[in-house]
């Protein structure tokens, strides 16, 4: 199967998908209230917007794909990359789920705030990661920078002491 296929394969599947959240999921799956207070978000709104994307990203693969002049050219990874074997897949796997059990524990005990730094820092890491310029900044400043835009810009509360704490020392 030639990239191009597959790509234009996995474009129509996420098309598929995000019509399926759209038109039946989301619908079905999460509760509408019949009124909001002003200024509150509807509990569809970042489904809805994480789906719009997922669309959209549908929509371009599978545009680019299908343009694509290259078509007969196989990938890198046909060419001469071996796969991953099983065992270090299931390792990756298990690696993945118990630092992701050591974030929901920390978050509870340190905050949203630290614990998504320290959990971004060590996937980032544990998958392969090894650009500290790149890794550190993103692991201290993404998690920041939401809490930020959610608790000044959004007004969305995050309860988060630590973070409420020293942002309130700063504003």
């Amino acid at each position: 199967m030639t990239l191009r296929l597959k790509e234009v394969g996995i474009g129509l599947s996420l098309l598929a998908l995000s019509f399926l959240l759209l038109i039946w999921l989301i619908p079905e799956g999460v509760p509408q209230p019949t009124r909001l207070r002003e200024g509150q978000l509807s509990p569809r709104f970042w489904p809805l917007i994480s789906t719009s994307i997922l669309l959209m990203s549908g929509l371009v693969l599978t545009a680019l794909a299908w343009l694509e002049k290259g078509q007969g050219i196989a990938s890198e990874a046909e060419d001469g990359d071996e796969p991953l074997p099983p065992i270090q897949a299931l390792i990756g796997l298990v690696v993945g789920c118990v630092l992701l059990a050591g974030y929901f524990w920390a978050m509870a005990r340190v905050g949203m705030v630290v614990a998504s730094s320290l959990g971004i820092l060590l996937l980032g890491y544990a998958y392969g990661e090894r650009r500290w310029r790149v890794l550190i900044p993103v692991a201290f400043l993404l998690p920041i920078v939401l809490y930020l835009f959610f608790v000044y810009v959004a007004g969305i509360p995050i309860p988060d002491p630590i973070a409420r704490t020293v942002f309130r020392a700063i504003f």
